[in-house]
């Protein structure tokens, strides 16, 4: 007869210590809810324990119904959609602030543009658009991002999810703006 594992065990499973198809099935569904386990374990402020809404999606990102995303791989916590209209480079930074000083947004405000490595890591391969459309529908072509041109500091880095390139381009052109925590 197999022991019962807590919820704890489960998450400190890996799949290499796994010696049977159960385990090692228990063990995927652990390392993909990683993130759930910590709200699962942890009381919310009435005493009750509450789980986010969502679903997996490509077996790499949990989109919750707060309008959040989070990628399992890299463990970044998104905005499913850019915020709304475009900016300019020092607007996008001053409505970051903003929102962060005041209701935040899915209870967070820790909120900050990305910087030009942590927006890539939302490129995937294949044809355009080079964004998972299940978790980031409809994604507009390009975004800022924090990382400034190191040769030209009027310059600032952007990303097209529709042609999956970076290209620097001036602060003062308008673009979109999804952030991450």
């Amino acid at each position: 007869m197999k022991t019962p594992l807590a919820l704890v065990d489960f998450l400190n499973l890996s799949i290499g210590h796994a010696t049977d198809t159960y385990l090692r099935e228990l063990a995927l569904v652990a390392i993909q809810s990683r993130h759930l386990a910590e709200m699962v374990e942890q009381p919310s402020l009435t005493g009750t324990t509450e789980v986010p809404k969502g679903k997996f999606v490509e077996g790499r990102y949990w989109v919750a119904d707060d309008g959040t995303v989070t990628d399992q791989k890299t463990d970044f916590m998104w905005m499913q959609s850019p915020l709304e209209g475009i900016f300019t480079f020092e607007v996008a930074q001053r409505t970051v602030k903003n929102l962060n000083t005041g209701q935040g947004f899915a209870g967070h405000t820790d909120w900050r543009l990305p910087t030009q490595n942590e927006l890539f890591t939302l490129i995937v391969k294949g044809s355009g658009p080079f964004i998972c459309q299940e978790a980031f529908p409809n994604t507009p072509e390009w975004f800022w991002t924090s990382t400034p041109q190191i040769a030209n500091t009027a310059e600032a880095w952007i990303i097209s999810f529709r042609r999956g390139i970076f290209v620097s381009i001036n602060k003062f052109n308008f673009n979109y703006v999804r952030l991450v925590r």
